[in-house]
Parts: C-alpha cells; structure tokens; sequence
C-alpha cells in the first residue's frame, strides 16, 4: 500500500478503507478466497492461469490477484481479481498510481487499460 502522497492527508473515510484493506489482505479468509479462485479458474479453463499481462506462470505462492474493483471487497466476484505475477503487478501500480488521469478513468477500466499496454510491451519485447 502506498503512502499519501507528501502534503495530501488522507480523509478518514480513506485511512478506513485502508485499514480494511489491509486487514482483508492479511486474513486467512482472503487466503481462502485465493484458493477458490485458483479451483474456478482451473475447473473453467481446464487450465492452469497465466499472468494477464505477460503470459508467464501464476501460482498461488508466486502470484497476486489484482483487484479491479474495491467495491466487494471480501466478497470479490471472480471478475474482480486479475491472476498477475509479482513484476507485473508492481508494473501495474506504479502506472495506476503515476498519475491523477488514472483515477479519474476508473479502477476497472485503468486496470484493464494498463494490462493491455502491459501486454503489448511484453509481446515487443520477445
């Protein structure tokens, strides 16, 4: 989690948000929840996940889920997590949170624009 940036307090709403956050996160029912995406993904695609953005191997312990919305968050959807590795997923945030323009587009709509651009990058690389 990043801090506020240096001059800009939070509101208590944020810091409250944060702080649930932060307490889903380290919870064993977000660790539950993991597994059961895990077990759908694998059952609805007969395969294992990859990274959205890069292609490359997800596990459970090497990978995140990216939220593309807070607004269930410890009821997430499946269409809520993005399977991302950990490269990927700091790449993602450095992006979303490099500028107000981001935010203003929408967290489901920046995450899936930035995964894209993400995407796109890799394939020129290789």
């Amino acid at each position: 989690m990043r801090d506020p940036r240096p001059g800009l307090p939070w509101s208590r709403r944020r810091v409250h948000r944060r702080d649930a956050y932060a307490a889903w996160m380290a919870s064993a029912g977000w660790q539950t929840r993991r597994r059961q995406w895990l077990d759908t993904w694998t059952a609805t695609h007969a395969k294992e996940p990859t990274c959205a953005a890069c292609g490359g191997p997800w596990t459970l312990r090497h990978g995140d889920l990216h939220h593309r919305s807070y607004d269930r968050l410890g009821h997430e959807t499946d269409t809520d997590l993005i399977p991302l590795d950990r490269a990927c997923h700091t790449r993602l945030h450095q992006i979303l949170d490099s500028t107000p323009q981001w935010r203003r587009v929408g967290r489901p709509q920046a995450t899936d624009a930035i995964i894209a651009r993400l995407r796109q990058a890799n394939q020129e690389d290789q």
